[in-house]
Parts: C-alpha cells; sequence; structure tokens
C-alpha cells in the first residue's frame, strides 16, 4: 500500500519511474526486497493512466451530450453501462440526422469497420443514401464490443431515437 501511494505521489509530481524504483529500493534495503521489479513499475503507472484518461473521456463524452440535448431537444443519446457502472457502449443522434432519417430513411447500413479508438472501443455509422445517391449520416455509436448483443443494445437505441424501423 506504501509503494503504491509513493508511486502514485511521484507519478503526479513528474519523478521519473526508474527514480521512484530506486527510491523504493533503497527504503526497502535493496530491489530484491520489494517483492516487483522496475518493469512491474512502470506497467502499474501505464495501467492506472489509461484507466484515469479513460473515465475523463467518459466524462467529457457525458458533458459534451449533456451539452447538445440542452442546445437542442431533438438531441438524442443513450450510453450503456455494466454491472461495475463502468462504460460499455454509446449511441448519438443529432437533429440533423433525425431529420434525413425522414427522407433517407428507407434503406439503412451500418459501417462498423472503422478503427477502434484508444479505448479498444470499435466506432460505428448510421448511415443513409440521399436523393444525389450520396451517403448522409443517421447516427453514431461507440460499441463495447463487435459481438452479438451489443448491436442489438446499439439497434434497440437507434430505433427507438428513430420511432420507426426502417
Amino acid at each position: 500500500m506504501h509503494a503504491k501511494y509513493v508511486i502514485q505521489n511521484n507519478d503526479e509530481a513528474g519523478i521519473r519511474p526508474n527514480k521512484t524504483f530506486l527510491s523504493l529500493a533503497n527504503e526497502a534495503g535493496g530491489p530484491s526486497n520489494l517483492g516487483f521489479s522496475e518493469k512491474d513499475l512502470r506497467n502499474y503507472i501505464t495501467a492506472r493512466l489509461r484507466t484515469s484518461n479513460a473515465n475523463a473521456d467518459v466524462r467529457e463524452m457525458m458533458n459534451y451530450f449533456m451539452r447538445m440535448k440542452d442546445i437542442n431537444p431533438n438531441f438524442f443519446y443513450a450510453v450503456q453501462l455494466d454491472d461495475e457502472c463502468k462504460f460499455r457502449s454509446a449511441v448519438w443522434v443529432d437533429a440533423r440526422c433525425r431529420a434525413s432519417y425522414e427522407y433517407y430513411g428507407d434503406v439503412v447500413s451500418l459501417d462498423s469497420t472503422y478503427s477502434t479508438n484508444r479505448h479498444g472501443l470499435p466506432f460505428a455509422s448510421f448511415v443513409g443514401v440521399n436523393h444525389h445517391g450520396k451517403s448522409t449520416p443517421l447516427g453514431c455509436a461507440l460499441l463495447g464490443n463487435e459481438e452479438i448483443p451489443s448491436f442489438e443494445w446499439v439497434f434497440t437505441q437507434w430505433l427507438t431515437c428513430m420511432g420507426t424501423a426502417p
């Protein structure tokens, strides 16, 4: 517990991991008395930062969704959380996409071939075709994974937003 506290404080203070490791090793009477290596320390820092960045990104996304909803009540979003209240998936549709669906919603495609983001979440877009034969966006989603339940949840939320199936 003491080591975790020192690692977190030193990381927040900008002290390099190798200096933190040397300090902890000196305090314990040598690196063999620590129970972890410098590589373990670096992995711990990386994992901790990745988790805090993911939480910050989810908070920022939720703030954006709420701002958009305040600006335009026709903005729709839905967020799915897992059993531990961690982010799983999200769907969002702005007012212009909803209006476009009324005109160009005869055939809708879900394109999830985009690369995953730094959090490992695949991005998917709902796309229709306008009267000029051009693609027009009809909504977006971040999928928790590319398994059937994730797609079912996304489709269900999107249909809830649009009101009717294509």
